[in-house]
């Protein structure tokens, strides 16, 4: 446990996740006059539950003090625990509007969803044997998924919470997630940025759907509109606190340029799939790099879904074009 500042404690709970380059989830408890807002509680695991409980217990209160759980966006790492949580503590569940219309569809027809997922890899050029490896990593990740318990509160963007003591405004930041929020406390300068912005790796936008829109253009704009913020501290869900907003905004930005310009690259002398073009990119930069035929297959699949994000933006600013081909989609710079 680390005090933040008076009145904000941040908690680092295990993710338990392999080949992920965060280990844990930085789940913060703020202080209020009437109990404590819990914020991204973490993974629903024992290991995780048992690491959330000391914590609560070395700031010397119990889960019947918690009144208030807010979670950023119900990605397993950030909801998964708020329904226990929330049986110990009676405390009311606060959630984005659109991350709440997310939770069924995760516990319903999940055959069918791998089924959909499967195509949808297979049509944007997935072969055979790769597409059997990438779907057995991510079969592993229904045990670690939140409860279907839905929330109390849902928010649009644009609420003050307040817990008698910090006074936060919800910013809607679709990108890493469509109902993604943040939290800016302006009195102290404070910001809560979930994944929408970490210090040092960029957070992954995927289109993962036929029905998704442009994720990338929506983390583009929310960007844009959160560098904006006077603010002094950036407290993020993972890696750690830091300050430079601004800076670090345009880090994030300048990098998603460059991946743009890596993609426009490998489309330059013919028409690919957005399978062909990721492996062709270099993964992890701020790790060192990676090369896709060394990620771990989840990770896998996430390279090939931010590949697609970017390129739809470019389909939407007009830099390349697809087409269908025996039925499977090819890209090419217009």
């Amino acid at each position: 446990m680390t005090e933040i500042i008076p009145g904000i404690n941040q908690l680092q709970i295990p993710m338990g996740i392999t080949d992920n380059p965060t280990e844990y989830t930085n789940t913060y408890l703020v202080q209020g006059d009437g109990g404590y807002l819990l914020i991204d509680p973490g993974m629903n695991t024992e290991e995780a539950f048992d690491s959330l409980k000391r914590g609560i217990s070395e700031i010397g209160i119990g889960f019947e003090d918690i009144t208030q759980i807010l979670a950023t966006h119900v990605h397993i790492d950030h909801y998964g625990l708020a329904g226990r949580v929330k049986q110990l503590s009676q405390a009311k569940i606060l959630l984005h509007h659109i991350e709440r219309d997310l939770i069924q569809p995760m516990h319903t027809n999940i055959e069918e969803r791998s089924r959909q997922s499967e195509q949808w890899l297979h049509i944007n050029g997935v072969p055979s044997l790769e597409l059997s490896q990438i779907q057995m990593g991510a079969r592993g990740m229904p045990r670690f998924t939140p409860t279907t318990i839905m929330p109390d509160i849902t928010l649009n963007g644009g609420e003050t919470i307040s817990t008698g003591v910090f006074n936060f405004q919800v910013l809607w930041t679709p990108g890493h997630s469509p109902g993604h929020i943040c939290l800016y406390e302006p009195t102290r300068k404070i910001l809560f940025t979930g994944d929408h912005i970490l210090p040092v790796i960029t957070p992954n936008v995927s289109l993962q759907s036929q029905s998704d829109l442009n994720p990338l253009g929506d983390f583009l704009n929310s960007l844009n509109i959160v560098k904006q913020l006077d603010v002094n501290l950036v407290l993020p869900a993972h890696e750690h606190a830091f300050t430079g907003l601004r800076t670090r905004v345009e880090e994030i930005i300048e990098r998603h340029k460059q991946r743009s310009s890596e993609i426009l690259e490998a489309l330059k002398a013919e028409t690919k799939t957005a399978y062909q073009i990721s492996t062709e990119i270099t993964w992890m930069p701020e790790l060192g790099g990676v090369s896709f035929q060394n990620l771990a297959p989840l990770n896998k699949r996430m390279a090939i879904s931010e590949t697609l994000a970017h390129l739809e933006a470019m389909r939407v600013d007009g830099r390349v074009d697809k087409s269908s081909r025996d039925s499977i989609i090819y890209y090419r710079r217009t």
